[in-house]
């Protein structure tokens, strides 16, 4: 069903840039305004001046970044394969309270799907405002600059296996981001690997865990060249993102809560939160007490009072104490949601925020909560979140335990999907480790261990 092939990807060049940390970064939407000008400060050639540019001698931002990569081109700084390679990438990181992990992908081109296909699934709607920014840098730079990030079902581990078997050799380049996360990269340049890890994928269907936006882009940029173009669909290098792919089924793969930030109404204070709210929930408030962080409290609370069926969240208004939000069970949830979501939607705690608390009790509307400059911020920091409602610049945080893995398989199985930033996997892929050219043009080769024909 999925197809998975090799490409010739664009690195920074080892001899010009010898170290990796200085030029990689997290993915453009995760990147705070602060971080953007330290990246940037770091190193000349730090792949945010391409996937957050400025404008810059006449030229818009989108024309810069193309700009800017094509000197880099010219000059060598970043250099393209001359064959056709698989890429694997292994992460390993440490989040509180789960101790070490390592997360293996396995950095390759994928045909781009229709939702309708079946073949690559998405979890989580997209906002229109990131999508058109993309799809513009996109079709200025004609270069995949990040990897969209896939799951892939692999309970007998079949995949795993060869692909960790490939990062058992040392490292060909390696990066510590600001996370404290080890980045190691390596090639698999076999022919016969090469067409193993493609006919291993030709069964799988795939998930869209992180880059919605970019893959939507992308389809939308294939779309417009197709009109353009009478070439016969998958022969092209723009049917094709560049993407990481890892097994579901490994311990390496962590999904963290999206947190949010409520900047308005203006008249919503702690007693009409309370009472509004109280249409749907039992409201209880607790104070922060004892020696463990504001935060560490909230994550306490909000895992003790998870149970299976049960839907909830916590929301700090500032002050001393926060408030922790459980549906009440005497409600008909198929009823008060039925309406505006089916099936496995219902059983998410980040359904009910926006349904019921936003939408219903707050009268906010949905498309209105999905707009960029909308009501709401997000982060998965929950003292970032508490800090904006500090600082003044947010109403409430409303914060959420994470969404678990079977939720989003359910979900997504059944062609639906789960409101904006419902999942944070962490840690987040790299940007920069290796780039996906769409130009110049090429035929898509018939073989995994051919080399590209020009068009």
């Amino acid at each position: 069903m999925a197809t998975v092939i090799p490409f010739r990807g664009l690195t920074y060049s080892p001899t010009r840039v010898p170290d990796l940390n200085l030029v990689v970064t997290p993915p453009y939407d995760v990147i705070s305004a602060e971080k953007d000008e330290e990246y940037r400060r770091r190193h000349p050639h730090n792949i945010v001046h391409v996937i957050l540019p400025r404008p810059e001698g006449g030229l818009n931002k989108y024309q810069a970044a193309a700009s800017l990569l094509n000197a880099w081109r010219r000059e060598s700084i970043m250099v393209h394969e001359d064959r056709n390679v698989f890429y694997v990438v292994s992460q390993r990181y440490s989040v509180k309270g789960l101790g070490e992990r390592t997360r293996f992908g396995l950095v390759a081109r994928v045909r781009l799907e229709d939702d309708a296909s079946g073949i690559i699934l998405p979890h989580e709607k997209t906002m229109s405002a990131p999508r058109e920014d993309r799809l513009d840098l996109l079709s200025a730079t004609r270069v995949n600059l990040s990897q969209v990030f896939l799951l892939y079902s692999d309970p007998d581990g079949s995949i795993s296996r060869m692909v960790e078997m490939e990062a058992s050799r040392p490292p060909e380049r390696w990066a510590l981001d600001d996370m404290g996360t080890e980045a190691s990269f390596w090639r698999i340049t076999e022919p016969e690997t090469l067409a193993s890890l493609t006919r291993a994928f030709e069964g799988r269907v795939l998930w869209i865990a992180d880059g919605h936006h970019r893959y939507a882009a992308a389809r939308t940029l294939r779309d417009r060249m197709r009109r353009e173009e009478s070439a016969a669909p998958g022969t092209r290098a723009h049917d094709y993102i560049m993407a990481l792919l890892t097994s579901m089924d490994s311990p390496g793969v962590t999904i963290l809560p999206y947190h949010r930030a409520l900047r308005g109404p203006d008249w919503l204070d702690r007693s009409t939160f309370r009472a509004k709210a109280a249409e749907f929930f039992d409201v209880k408030e607790f104070s922060f007490e004892g020696f463990d962080s504001r935060a560490e409290q909230i994550r306490r609370r909000l895992r003790e009072a998870a149970r299976p069926g049960r839907n909830l969240l916590a929301a700090y208004m500032g002050g001393g104490s926060f408030l922790l939000l459980i549906l009440r069970e005497s409600l008909d949830r198929s009823r008060l949601l039925g309406e505006a979501m089916e099936g496995p939607l219902q059983n998410l705690d980040v359904s009910v925020l926006h349904s019921l608390l936003l939408e219903r009790a707050f009268g906010i509307p949905q498309e209105e909560q999905r707009q960029a400059a909308g009501p709401l911020r997000y982060t998965d920091d929950i003292d970032r979140a508490m800090g904006w409602v500090d600082a003044e610049e947010a109403r409430a945080a409303l914060l959420l335990n994470p969404t678990l893995k079977e939720h989003l398989m359910a979900v997504s199985a059944a062609g639906l999907q789960m409101p904006q930033k419902s999942t944070y996997f962490y840690p987040k892929v790299l940007t920069g480790l290796v780039l996906n050219p769409l130009d110049p043009p090429e035929e898509i080769p018939a073989g995994p261990g051919s080399t590209p024909r020009a068009v």
